[in-house]
């Protein structure tokens, strides 16, 4: 089994346990493909949350040199990890979360990834910000991001899939991370007026509701977005991550939901990889029965795909879904 997309306590400050427990949990398991993904470090202090602000006693110049250092940490410390696996069991495979902050973040990354490509082998691509503002820490961010945009959901999904398609062209990220992380925090009870995008206000009679499951039907503009940014994935090979931390945090589908899934069969080859997006042990392999129903009843795919990396190439492979299925990694859960 496989996990593209990992993170630490180490050097992700809402990180739980240490590294080398996170990869004797997935030998445990049993993992085939083991990823690790720490978050490369940003750059500029509107970035920063407020726990690694609070780890540095308030000042932002050392939370962001923590970050580098951490980052440099971490690319040492997986190169010990790697040599310790030379069988590949399991495969262990060095990578790093790319943020999306805003375009020069992702120029930053592109340099980084560039500089250190002896070490860092591919690259999850995922937004975090909307408008410099975190989306998926906290309801009151979600709803400053919203705010920013003079509360126009059309305009911040927009800008959310705009700013994606930004990464995807600069970076061409192998896997493509929480594809609809927005969803998280979208609220329930949004009422919208559809031909302005702008949430309810008093007296409009023209308000529908708009969730993260039928927005799209809503904006058949922004659905060109998905299928615009899909089809470039496409072009160069690259495959969206099902990602089960939306699971673990309360939603009823992993990341993309079905309406966006369904896009990237139509558009993307249904080229899907799977992640736990674990942060600590108790998270490795987290929900992977309900990502497996959901891989093979709800999408039902033909084939899932992972990361394998030998001789310092790393390529995107192939499996049948009945060998996915089949695997003796499932054997553990009850």
């Amino acid at each position: 089994m496989h996990s593209h997309h990992s993170h630490s306590g180490e050097y992700v400050a809402h990180g739980v346990d240490p590294l080398d427990s996170m990869i004797a949990q997935a030998e445990t398991m049993g993992f085939e493909t083991f990823c690790l993904t720490e978050h490369m470090p940003r750059q500029d202090a509107k970035f920063l949350y407020p726990e690694e602000v609070e780890g540095s006693n308030g000042d932002e110049s050392a939370a962001l040199q923590k970050l580098q250092d951490n980052f440099c940490h971490f690319l040492e410390h997986a190169e010990r990890i790697k040599k310790a696996h030379p069988s590949g069991h399991p495969n262990i495979i060095i990578g790093t979360e790319v943020e999306g902050c805003d375009i020069a973040h992702i120029q930053y990354a592109k340099k980084l990834l560039q500089e250190r490509s002896d070490t860092i082998k591919f690259c999850v691509g995922s937004v975090h910000h909307i408008n410099d503002i975190a989306i998926d820490y906290d309801q009151a961010c979600w709803d400053a991001a919203l705010a920013s945009f003079d509360n126009n959901l059309k305009a911040m999904l927009v800008s959310y899939f705009d700013l994606q398609y930004e990464l995807l062209t600069t970076l061409q990220p192998k896997v493509v991370g929480h594809f609809d992380l927005f969803k998280l925090l979208f609220p329930a009870n949004l009422s919208v007026n559809p031909d302005t995008g702008v949430c309810g206000k008093s007296g409009d009679a023209n308000l529908v509701p708009v969730t993260a499951a039928n927005y799209l039907d809503v904006w058949p503009e922004v659905q060109k977005l998905v299928v615009r940014n899909l089809q470039y994935i496409n072009s160069y090979g690259g495959a969206v991550e099902i990602n089960t931390s939306a699971l673990r945090k309360g939603l009823a589908e992993p990341y993309p939901s079905r309406n966006v899934a369904e896009l990237v069969k139509a558009h993307n080859g249904g080229r899907f990889v799977l992640s736990d997006d674990s942060h600590g042990i108790k998270q490795v392999g987290t929900c992977y029965p309900a990502a497996l129903k959901y891989i093979t009843e709800t999408l039902q795919l033909t084939e899932m795909h992972y990361l394998r990396e030998e001789n310092g190439d790393v390529t995107l492979q192939s499996m049948p879904i009945a060998d996915f299925a089949a695997s003796d990694f499932w054997k553990q859960f009850p």
